[in-house]
C-alpha cells in the first residue's frame, strides 16, 4: 500500500507491506512534527532519501530519533546534509534558474550520519517491504529510487510533474539525468511516484505523453553517448 503526504510542494511516502512499511523521504523542516503525527502509528522501519537536497531531508534527524528508525541513502549524496550546495546545479529554464538558486542558498540541515548506504538492487524486505533500491543519477549523484513488485516506482525528483514536461528542473550532470529519465520512461511500472507533483499511472493521459520524452531522450542520449566516444577517440 501507497500512502502519499503532500507538505508545501513536497512529497513523501509511507511503502507498506504486511506488518511494517518504510517512510520515503521527509519534507521542509517546518512541518517535522506534523510528518510525524501522521506517521507515529504506521510500524515504519526505516527512513529511505531519495536524494540529499535540504527540502527532502530536512526532518531526517528529527523523524528517525522520534521513530527509533535508522536513514538510508546513496553515499554519493552524504556531503549535501552539511553543505548543500556541494554539487553544482545547472538549468535550463527560467524556473530551473530559480530553483538553483535556491539550492545553492540552502542552509545545512541538523545533522546526521546516515546509518545505511544504499546501493543500486539493494533489498528491503528485511525492513517489511517488498521492493529494491534504484539508481537514478543526474539530479543529484547519488539519487536513487525505489521499485516494487506490483511495479510502483518511486523516483523522487528523477522526474517532476509540475508541468507535463516531467524532466527535472535541475540537475548536477546532464547526461547522467537523461538517462534516468530514459529508464524511467522506458520502465513498465503501474504508477510512478515523484518528489514533486502528483503521481502518474498508466491509465493516465500523460504516459502518452512520457513515451514520446521517451523518444526524445532516446535521441539525446544516443547523441550524448556519441559525442563522448569521439571525445575520448580525440584523447587517444
Amino acid at each position: 500500500m501507497v500512502e502519499l503526504f503532500t507538505f508545501g510542494i513536497n512529497n513523501c511516502y509511507v511503502l507498506s507491506g504486511e506488518k511494517y512499511a518504510i517512510l520515503i523521504d521527509t519534507c521542509p523542516a517546518r512541518y517535522a512534527n506534523t510528518l510525524f503525527e501522521i506517521i507515529k502509528h504506521k510500524n515504519i522501519t526505516l527512513l529511505l532519501i531519495t536524494h540529499g537536497h535540504t527540502d527532502h531531508i530536512a526532518c531526517a534527524k528529527y523523524i528517525s530519533k522520534k521513530l527509533h528508525i535508522p536513514i538510508a541513502m546513496h553515499q554519493k549524496d552524504q556531503i549535501l546534509i552539511q553543505q548543500p550546495s556541494a554539487q553544482k546545479m545547472s538549468a535550463l529554464t527560467p524556473l530551473g534558474i530559480v530553483m538553483c538558486q535556491n539550492v545553492k542558498h540552502q542552509k545545512p540541515v541538523a545533522f546526521f550520519e546516515p546509518d545505511i548506504l544504499l546501493t543500486h538492487g539493494q533489498r528491503l524486505e528485511e525492513y517489511g517491504v517488498k521492493g529494491r533500491v534504484f539508481s537514478l543519477p543526474g539530479h543529484t549523484e547519488g539519487s536513487i529510487g525505489v521499485w516494487t513488485p506490483n511495479k510502483e516506482f518511486f523516483v523522487g525528483d528523477a522526474m517532476m510533474h509540475i508541468s507535463p514536461i516531467l524532466k527535472p528542473r535541475i540537475y548536477h550532470n546532464k547526461l547522467d539525468m537523461e538517462r534516468s529519465f530514459y529508464n524511467i520512461c522506458q520502465s513498465d511500472a503501474t504508477a510512478i511516484y515523484m518528489g514533486h507533483g502528483k503521481p502518474i499511472f498508466r491509465q493516465n493521459t500523460l504516459i502518452k505523453n512520457l513515451k514520446l520524452q521517451y523518444k526524445m531522450y532516446t535521441n539525446c542520449i544516443s547523441m550524448g553517448c556519441r559525442q563522448h566516444i569521439e571525445m575520448q577517440k580525440k584523447k587517444k
